[in-house]
C-alpha cells in the first residue's frame, strides 16, 4: 500500500499542513515495530509486526517496504482482503467488546513501553505537526467558536505542554483501527510525538462516547466499550506508572474528553453522522466539563449516561408529538 502526504486536508475548512510529517509517520512506524508489539511467533506470517493479545486478537502494525523521499511516499504492507475500519462496524451497529479490550491494550502498551523514555522523548520531541493537525483544529478551533471557554482551553493547552510522559499517536481512533476476523491493525501515525497520553485517552474515548450518544437506545451496549477499553488501558498501565501519576492523568484525560467531544461537533473535523439534536447535547455535555474537569473516571461517564437519558428521552417526545 502506497502513502502519500496532502498539504490540504480533505474537510471544508482551510486547514494545511507540511507534507514533512510523513516522515513522522514512518518515524513512529519503526519505533512500535520494537516497542509495541511482541516478536511475532513462527507461525504468523511475515509482513507485519504482530503481538498476541489475551482477547484473542491478533494486533499488528504496517511494515515499512521502501520511502520515495523526493515524492513524500513510502510503501507499507497492508491489511488482509475484507478488512474494515472499526469505525464502519460501529455505524453498523456492532459493539465488540474484544476489540475494545484489544485497543486498551494496544494504547496502553505504547504508553507503558516509552513512558519517561529519554531516547524517545529526544527523537520525537518536536510537536509542531501535532499542533497543526490537532490542537489548532481541535482545541482552538472551539475557543474561536465558544469565546466563553478561551480560558480554560488555553488551561488545557498548557497542560499538555506541561505532561509530556510518553510517546502520543494523537490519532488513535476507530476509523485508523483495521479490523478482521481475529485481527486488528493500527495505522496513521503521523502526528505521533512524545507528549501526554491525556490527549490519546480523551480522543479515543470522544469517539466511544459519540456513538453511544447517537445509538442511544443501545447505551448500555456501545458504552461497555468505552468501560472495556478504559479498563484494560488501566490494567496495562497503572502498574508502570504508580498511583499518584495515574489519578493525575485520570483527570487530564478527562478534561481532553470534554475538549474533543466539543471539537468534533464544532472543531473543524466534525463528525458526520449526528443529528442537530445530537450535537445540541454534546454541546450541552461537554462545555461545563470542560470549565470544571470531572476528577474521575465515574464522574465522567455518570455525566454521558445522564446526556444519553435525555436523548432518549428527546426521542420519545418527538415520536408522542407526531
Amino acid at each position: 500500500m502506497l502513502k502519500q502526504a496532502r498539504p490540504q486536508l480533505r474537510v471544508p475548512d482551510p486547514w494545511f499542513c507540511s507534507v514533512e510529517r510523513i516522515w513522522r509517520e514512518v518515524a513512529v512506524l519503526r519505533l512500535c515495530e520494537t516497542r509495541l508489539v511482541d516478536p511475532p511467533p513462527a507461525a504468523i506470517g511475515a509482513g507485519t509486526a504482530n503481538g498476541e493479545w489475551r482477547s484473542g486478537l491478533s494486533v499488528c502494525l504496517p511494515r515499512i517496504l521502501f520511502e520515495d523521499r523526493e515524492q513524500y511516499v513510502f510503501a507499507m504492507t497492508a491489511a488482509p482482503l475484507g478488512h474494515s475500519t472499526w469505525k464502519q462496524r460501529l455505524l453498523g451497529g456492532e459493539a465488540d467488546i474484544a476489540t475494545a479490550a484489544a485497543c486498551g491494550r494496544i494504547l496502553g502498551r505504547l504508553h507503558a513501553s516509552t513512558w519517561r523514555d529519554e531516547d524517545v522523548e529526544r527523537d520525537f520531541a518536536d510537536r509542531q505537526y501535532f499542533d497543526d493537525l490537532r490542537l489548532d483544529p481541535y482545541y482552538r478551533q472551539v475557543s474561536r467558536v465558544h469565546p466563553e471557554l478561551a480560558s480554560p482551553i488555553a488551561e488545557l493547552l498548557d497542560s499538555l505542554s506541561a505532561h509530556p510522559r510518553c510517546l502520543v499517536h494523537g490519532d488513535f481512533s476507530p476509523k485508523n483501527l483495521l479490523v478482521w476476523p481475529g485481527g486488528l491493525m493500527l495505522i496513521d501515525c503521523e502526528v505521533g510525538h512524545f507528549g501526554d497520553p491525556a490527549f490519546d485517552l480523551g480522543f479515543f474515548l470522544t469517539h466511544l462516547a459519540l456513538k453511544s450518544l447517537h445509538f442511544a437506545t443501545r447505551f448500555a451496549d456501545f458504552f461497555a466499550l468505552a468501560e472495556s477499553f478504559w479498563r484494560t488501558y488501566r490494567d496495562t498501565l497503572a502498574p508502570v506508572v504508580g498511583r499518584d501519576e495515574w489519578s493525575a492523568l485520570e483527570r487530564r484525560a478527562n478534561h481532553n474528553w470534554a475538549a474533543c467531544l466539543l471539537a468534533r461537533v464544532d472543531g473543524k473535523s466534525r463528525v458526520e453522522y449526528l443529528a442537530p439534536e445530537e450535537a445540541a447535547i454534546v454541546r450541552q455535555l461537554a462545555k461545563p466539563l470542560i470549565e470544571q474537569p470531572a476528577a474521575t473516571w465515574d464522574a465522567m461517564a455518570a455525566s454521558i449516561r445522564s446526556a444519553a437519558l435525555e436523548r432518549v428521552a428527546g426521542t420519545r417526545r418527538h415520536d408522542a408529538a407526531r
